[in-house]
């Protein structure tokens, strides 16, 4: 699939490769779709200029189940992008001298464990804390039922005593703690719940009249479901809300806001921009100061790398370098079942917005093409078709023919670089689908495989512990467990599996 969507994007976009003025949208057109129809975007895009929608398209389905459609009015968790909500929440609040960006965390909280870490660390991501999946996945493991919110990270990180990664401003590491920690401090600050700050002093005063906190509604007839890929080697749909393989994000860390959790459409995406061209939200100087890149002890800029390309970050915003497009500001989104993409240009007051909720494979390439499209320049280069996985025919070929004609395909296969990729982590979560459906003797099979290919990979002797253990081969379990703890003595639970089995301290 991957192969082929990317030759038909090249097509698209060679036929129609640029827009002539703002208002043709045959070249956009052409793209979507394109997506569309080969199923691998699945969501809605916006462009507007200068205050002008010049582009919309609504592509595929809000809700699997019913068959409904996207609208423009579809709703959607809007994931990272969140952050430039609370981040401007922040900044008001330091417009309004309530707050300075120096002021230490621990001088509102006096329980927080480390006096070192100021808000501009916070909004940085400079601050070294460790992030959710560190804190809490080890409380979770113990209690699967458990579930995190806000005012549980204090007490975690001093219970936990964990260092810090680095000297608060001297790296960047990202790190959604620390923006859950500054939608604390900003109910603290207002007096206002988080949920209730937002409806009040951004989305109210921007026009923003679909966008809420999740959980701040209670009924939404326009949200939209997310979903993800069931099982790979199936290539099948299901909810997030019932996925075994996200729970602990969509259950169990779900109260977590600050860094994630805003519910938006892309038309109020699109007002929020104006409103802050406008300095609806935030001074100009106080703006300014977010859109500027931070700046490390060492005297460097903070530049993370990513899928779209060199950028610097400032407070709250990815700030791409290429300014031969215009003053840039942008930030993406990842939740379970979601893909976003805001991308704000100052310069030239254009917007540009997808949103996707089937984490679809052509997400990237989609915002890539339509920047292109908007400036008229092969910004991002094109597509090439991709090489294809060499695990998933395998897997599809030993549940189908058995694993003489599966071994047959991987060898004649191997070798062909050229065409055909292998990776550590898509064997082991092939392996461990098939375990979760009860394909135990095709599990052992691949998790097998996947000791031989990677035998320096301590996870892939867990992976294969857990299928052994399954088909009820205790003694070839305990082995595996054994050698995956030595490799990695961080692996809680399969130390703990290893003690019940053995009673090994």
């Amino acid at each position: 699939m991957k192969t082929i969507y990317s030759l038909l994007l090249i097509v698209a976009f060679l036929v129609q490769p640029v827009l002539s003025n703002a208002q043709d949208s045959r070249a956009l057109d052409s793209l979507f779709q394109v997506l569309d129809t080969a199923h691998v975007f699945n969501g809605n895009v916006l462009m507007r200029e200068k205050g002008q929608t010049t582009y919309q398209y609504s592509a595929g389905l809000a809700d699997l189940k019913t068959g409904k459609r996207h609208s423009l009015h579809s709703t959607f968790q809007i994931g990272s992008i969140s952050k430039t909500f609370t981040a401007v929440a922040v900044m008001q609040l330091i417009q309004q001298h309530k707050l300075t960006l120096h002021d230490r965390y621990q001088t509102y909280f006096p329980d927080f464990p480390y006096p070192e870490i100021r808000i501009d660390h916070l909004l940085s991501h400079t601050s070294g804390l460790p992030d959710k999946e560190e804190l809490f996945f080890p409380l979770i493991d113990e209690d699967s039922t458990r579930q995190i919110n806000n005012q549980d990270i204090i007490p975690t990180l001093k219970q936990s005593k964990k260092a810090l990664a680095f000297l608060p401003g001297s790296q960047w590491r990202y790190c959604n703690i620390g923006y859950a920690l500054l939608a604390t401090l900003v109910e603290k600050i207002s007096g206002e719940r988080f949920g209730d700050y937002l409806a009040h002093h951004i989305f109210r005063p921007a026009g923003m009249q679909h966008s809420y906190l999740l959980g701040n509604k209670a009924e939404d007839p326009n949200y939209t479901t997310g979903y993800l890929v069931r099982h790979h080697y199936l290539n099948d749909m299901e909810p997030i809300s019932t996925s075994r393989k996200v729970r602990r994000w969509t259950y169990n860390l779900r109260g977590l806001y600050g860094p994630t959790n805003i519910v938006s459409t892309t038309g109020d995406l699109a007002n929020y921009a104006v409103a802050l061209d406008q300095h609806k939200l935030l001074s100009k100087g106080m703006q300014d100061l977010a859109f500027t890149p931070y700046q490390l002890t060492d005297g460097t800029l903070a530049a993370p790398g990513g899928e779209f390309g060199a950028a610097n970050y400032g407070l709250g915003w990815f700030l791409p370098t290429a300014t031969q497009l215009g003053r840039i500001v942008m930030h993406t989104g990842r939740e379970p079942g979601f893909f976003t993409f805001f991308w704000h240009d100052q310069t030239h007051h254009r917007t540009i917005i997808l949103l996707d909720n089937a984490e679809s494979p052509g997400f990237g390439t989609a915002c890539k093409q339509t920047v292109n499209l908007a400036y008229q320049t092969p910004f991002f280069p094109a597509d090439e078709p991709g090489k294809r996985s060499l695990f998933l025919p395998f897997v599809r070929t030993l549940l189908k023919d058995g694993p003489d004609a599966a071994a047959t395909l991987f060898n004649q296969l191997k070798a062909d670089t050229a065409h055909y990729f292998t990776e550590e982590r898509e064997l082991n979560e092939l392996g461990l689908e098939l375990l979760t459906d009860h394909h135990d003797s095709a599990a052992l099979e691949v998790l097998k495989l996947a000791t031989l290919l990677y035998p320096q990979s301590w996870n892939t002797y867990d992976s294969y512990g857990k299928a052994l253990l399954q088909s009820g081969r205790r003694k070839d379990a305990i082995t595996m467990y054994r050698q995956s703890v030595q490799m990695f003595p961080g692996n809680v639970p399969g130390r703990k599996i290893l003690q019940a089995l053995t009673n090994d301290k």
